[in-house]
This record gives C-alpha cells, sequence and structure tokens, in this order.
C-alpha cells in the first residue's frame, strides 16, 4: 500500500476547511458559494481517510492538529443532512403574541427591542411549546454526533473526544469554574438586583426570566445616551489605525437587521478574514462589531512563521475570544467614547453610568457561561443528552439569577465545549484590560507600545491554550 504524501493529505484538509468556512460566509451573509473552487461538498472526507491520518500522526509524518481536522470534517458530513432538516424546521417555527409573529430565529432580536414586561410573558409560554416541539430534531442531531465520535472515530465518548483537543484537563476546568463562581455570587446578586429595579422598578430578580435577561443585555434602553453618534465607519477607522482594515484582507459585511447574531469567519489566516455584522443602531451593534473585529486583530496577527495548520485551525478559540472581548469591553469604556465621538461627546451625559452596566453586563454572560461549561461536564460526563433538562434550568438559576426553562436546553447546547472558552475568556479579558490600565492609563489604546504588546503576545504564544497566553502576555506587560 502507497504511503499517503504528508503534504497533499495536508493541502487536501486545508481545501476541505476553507470550503467549509467559504460556505459558512455565504450562509451567514445570503450570498451562497462565492469560491469557484469548492463545489458544494468539497472533497470528501470518509472514514478510511481519518484513519489514514491518524496512522501518519502515529508515526510523526503529520502533527496531531491533522487528525483533529480531519475528524472535524467527517463529522460534519455526517450529521449535515440532519442539521440542515433541523435547521428547515426552525426556519418555519414561530411564536405569536399579541397578534405578532416572531419568527423562531428571531426571538432574541425580539425580546433585545421589548420593554413591554408582559408579552415576554406570553413569549415564554409559546417559546416553551416551540422547544417541546423542536427538542427531537436538536436531539437526533447530537446522538448523531455521539454516534460518530464513539462508533467510527472510536473515542470512549464526547468527552474523551473534546479532552484530547484540550491542553488543561477538562476536570480541572470544571473546578477552576466552580470556584471562580462562588467567589463572585454573593456581589453580583447585590449588583443584578440594583439593576432590574433601575429598569423596572417594583420587580425583583425572582420573577425574571432569560427573555428579561435578554432585554436587559441588549441595552436597547440607553442607545439614547449616543446622541445618534454611533457610527460604524467611525469604529472601522479606529481599527484602520490599528492596522486591521480591508487592506490587511479583512472584508467587512454590515448587512441585516441590527441585533442579527455577528461573525467573524477565518477563511484563510491571516490573508482572508470576514467580519459580518448588522447597521448600528445603538451600543449593542456597535459593540458586536469591536468584538468580531478584536477576532480579526487576533487573525491577522497570528504569525506566518507558525505551521500553517497551527494558524488555521485552533483546538480553543479562548484566545481570540479574550482579545474579542477585550475590544468589547473597550467599546463602552467612557474614555474611549469620549475620544471617537470626538469633542461633541463631553455634552453627553450617562457614559460613567453606561460604562459600569456594561461590565455588569459582562458579569452576567461570565456567570452565564460558566454555567452552562458546569451542565455540559456533567451532563457529557454521564452521556446523558436528552435528560439534563432539570439539572439545566436548577444550574443556570444557581448561577445567573434569571429563571431558565427546561425546554430550552437542548437550544443552549455548545458543541466542543465552547462554553467553557467563552467562560475563559470573559475572565482573561477582564485582567488584560485591567492591566493595560494600570500600565498604560485609560487611553491605553492610544499607545503604540501597549498594543506592540497584545501584538507579540498574539505572534509568539499559544493560541490554543488561554491560560499559558494569559501567563505570558501578563509577565510581558508587568516588564514595561
Amino acid at each position: 500500500m502507497v504511503k499517503p504524501d504528508p503534504a497533499q493529505v495536508r493541502e487536501r484538509l486545508l481545501k476541505g476547511l476553507r470550503c467549509q468556512r467559504m460556505r459558512d460566509v455565504g450562509l451567514f451573509t445570503g450570498d451562497g458559494e462565492s469560491d469557484p473552487d469548492c463545489n458544494s461538498h468539497g472533497e470528501e472526507v470518509t472514514a478510511n481517510f481519518v484513519q489514514n491520518i491518524k496512522g501518519m500522526v502515529e508515526d510523526g509524518s503529520l502533527g496531531p492538529k491533522a487528525l483533529f481536522m480531519a475528524e472535524d470534517l467527517f463529522i460534519r458530513q455526517q450529521i449535515e443532512s440532519l442539521q440542515a432538516m433541523f435547521s428547515q424546521w426552525m426556519a418555519r417555527a414561530a411564536a405569536q403574541v399579541d397578534g405578532e409573529n416572531i419568527p423562531f430565529k428571531e426571538i432574541i432580536i425580539w425580546c433585545q427591542n421589548c420593554h413591554d414586561w408582559e408579552k415576554r410573558r406570553a413569549l415564554r409560554i409559546e417559546a416553551r411549546a416551540l422547544c417541546r416541539f423542536l427538542a427531537p430534531f436538536s436531539h437526533a442531531t447530537w446522538q448523531a454526533l455521539m454516534s460518530v465520535v464513539k462508533e467510527i472515530l472510536g473515542y470512549e465518548d464526547y468527552l474523551e473526544f473534546c479532552q484530547k483537543r484540550r491542553s488543561t484537563p477538562l476536570e480541572k476546568e470544571y473546578k477552576r469554574c466552580q470556584s471562580i463562581l462562588e467567589e463572585g455570587r454573593d456581589q453580583y446578586f447585590s449588583e443584578v438586583e440594583s439593576w432590574l429595579k433601575r429598569v423596572y422598578p417594583g420587580k425583583s430578580l425572582e420573577e425574571t426570566t432569560r427573555f428579561d435577561a435578554i432585554y436587559l443585555l441588549g441595552m436597547r434602553y440607553l442607545d439614547h445616551l449616543a446622541g445618534g453618534g454611533l457610527r460604524g465607519d467611525l469604529a472601522l477607522k479606529f481599527f484602520e489605525s490599528l492596522g486591521v482594515g480591508t487592506g490587511r484582507g479583512v472584508q467587512i459585511h454590515m448587512d441585516g437587521t441590527p441585533g442579527r447574531q455577528t461573525y467573524c469567519v477565518p477563511v484563510k489566516v491571516p490573508g482572508e478574514i470576514h467580519v459580518i455584522v448588522g447597521p448600528i443602531r445603538g451600543w449593542l451593534d456597535w459593540e458586536a462589531l469591536f468584538h468580531e473585529m478584536g477576532h480579526a486583530f487576533s487573525f491577522l496577527h497570528t504569525d506566518l512563521r507558525r505551521p500553517v495548520e497551527e494558524r488555521e485551525f485552533l483546538t480553543s478559540g479562548a484566545v481570540s475570544e479574550t482579545i474579542a472581548f477585550l475590544f468589547q469591553r473597550l467599546s463602552l469604556r467612557r474614555e474611549f467614547l469620549l475620544y471617537i465621538l470626538g469633542p461633541g461627546a463631553d455634552g453627553l451625559v450617562g457614559f460613567e453610568e453606561l460604562e459600569q452596566i456594561h461590565a455588569l453586563k459582562f458579569e452576567v454572560l461570565k456567570r452565564r457561561y460558566g454555567a452552562k461549561f458546569l451542565i455540559e461536564y456533567e451532563n457529557f460526563s454521564k452521556e446523558r443528552i436528552s435528560k439534563g433538562q432539570e439539572l439545566y434550568a436548577d444550574i443556570m438559576h444557581r448561577e445567573t439569577g434569571f429563571s431558565y426553562d427546561p425546554e430550552t436546553y437542548l437550544f443552549d447546547l455548545m458543541p466542543d465545549f465552547y462554553s467553557l472558552d467563552y467562560f475563559n475568556a470573559f475572565v482573561a479579558s477582564k485582567i488584560l484590560l485591567k492591566r493595560l490600565e494600570q500600565n498604560y492609563g485609560p487611553r491605553w489604546f492610544l499607545n503604540p507600545a501597549a498594543l506592540d504588546h497584545i501584538r507579540t503576545c498574539l505572534t509568539n504564544e499559544s493560541l490554543d491554550d488561554v491560560h499559558g497566553f494569559m501567563k505570558q502576555c501578563l509577565n510581558r506587560i508587568k516588564a514595561h
């Protein structure tokens, strides 16, 4: 039997990965396939092909990431028909509230804009019914994924499959997450209770649901503080000054509905990055643009000297998310707003309050994703995908203060323990921002040395291990 050429195998994997990402760009933008070199499915990845790569990894002719890439491409091909069916049913599902038709996929956007407390309660009833109806389709997709991982790829369970890609044991991450959530719980509940009462006097946190949380976190009720000054071109000009723009291969897709799901898709790192966002209507859209451009910043400063699979395929998204959250946090800092909105912003009131609320928003999100990771770890450890609903509702309420319905459990699951990546990034970005402000002042973003420190970290440190990345990066900044 002729042994496959490692270079050809690597190129085939990279083409498959890039074609997959181009299809994602087409899906997210509505433009369809845009690369003539990619057909509708790309070159099929078979189980035999995956096994051949496993052998090449074992004999050292390919690195372990080649196997991870092949497995991901194989899994996606195996479950995409079920995922497509699930997506079709979701696209047809809709809630009815006061005669208004709310597509299932637009429930979050609707909640962000709905100040009416009672309407959100009516939506909750509708959403629970829709989730009960759609749950079998979601469950079938997850079961297919579990089956592929165990029966074809040969892992003991999904936990082992994910652990192979992680630099830190998931059990250790679980204990660390528990400890962090425990430390700040009392202060968190006090602050969120006060926040709620400022928006809804007379209401208490015990009365709230996740749909109320969506409204609070959307901050549409604070958009008037911008005074009409938020413009996408101002944000993009700022990132151009950091070397992140169209001249470096960043393509901006700014269309759709304000509050839409946003993405940053690295088709080729660092040469082709797609940022997909909605129009800028308020703070939510503003910070979303900064988040995705933060991702672009991290991808563009990935060192070309790294092996191509090290650049193109990350086994953890926590480092990139840390940089994205760093810029998202920056986007609503008072000093940054005074700088980017110009002299007239001095007359606008409420920026200090906005900064405080935004920081609290990040605490809510940190606890949400920390809780999700705890739930996912426990349920995947015990292989109880369909029976983890009550644990989900209990832990989400305990850690966030907002009531979560058991029926929404399957629609809140994230593959590859990405909830952990978000949680670690929320924690790390707060620490990184504090260190930058301590060393360089509140306008660190104008200091070339501060920005060079971040670029140097992205160039030299591991992008798969957020804990190692932060340790080395903080040491570099401290040395200043």
